[in-house]
């Protein structure tokens, strides 16, 4: 009988040892899965990631594209460059022309800079370096900010002049939405 017991307990010990062996591998095998998970969770999420910042460059180069100072920039560098070498001071007589309809056309086309301050061309001429733009067009783009720029006094005159005329424009609407309401409670 004594025989009899220690063979159960030796099969016994057996099915133990097989049966947890499984469960080791079970376990292992739940773990690799989910590792493998993780790691295509992540690949994914590096994924989008990588989508979401192309886009913001695409988006971003499509604004500066349609920037009407990047066509100014490109339509100057399109230009033949002169003989003598260098940016010429002198006035022709069609200068004169093409100098007030190119100002005219950036003033329309300008609504955001209303006036000048070394603090902004600096800042202008940094973000012109760092986008690799050459010091002489650079050069160049400085002479024509300063020399369309207005001061800082008339500036806030126009400032004021516009809220003034966007006052008066909000209470024509309000008083043409009024009369609308009336002309509604009559009927």
């Amino acid at each position: 009988m004594a025989e009899e017991l220690d063979d159960i307990g030796r099969e016994t010990a057996a099915m133990m040892r097989q049966m947890l062996q499984l469960a080791t591998l079970v376990a292992l095998r739940t773990r690799e899965r989910g590792q493998k998970e993780a790691e295509a969770r992540v690949r994914v999420t590096e994924a989008r990631q990588k989508e979401g910042r192309e886009r913001r460059l695409r988006e971003a180069a499509d604004a500066k594209a349609r920037d009407p100072r990047n066509r100014e920039l490109s339509r100057i560098l399109e230009r033949p460059t002169m003989d003598r070498g260098g940016v010429s001071l002198e006035k022709d007589r069609f200068s004169a022309q093409a100098e007030a309809s190119r100002m005219a056309a950036q003033q329309a086309n300008r609504g955001g800079v209303r006036y000048d301050s070394v603090e902004r061309r600096t800042a202008l001429a940094q973000h012109l370096s760092r986008m690799g733009i050459s010091p002489e067009l650079q050069s160049v783009r400085m002479l024509m900010e300063v020399g369309q720029a207005q001061s800082a006094q008339d500036a806030v005159r126009a400032r004021e002049q516009e809220a003034a005329q966007r006052r008066v424009r909000e209470q024509e609407a309000h008083e043409r939405e009024r009369e609308r309401a009336r002309s509604r409670e009559r009927v």
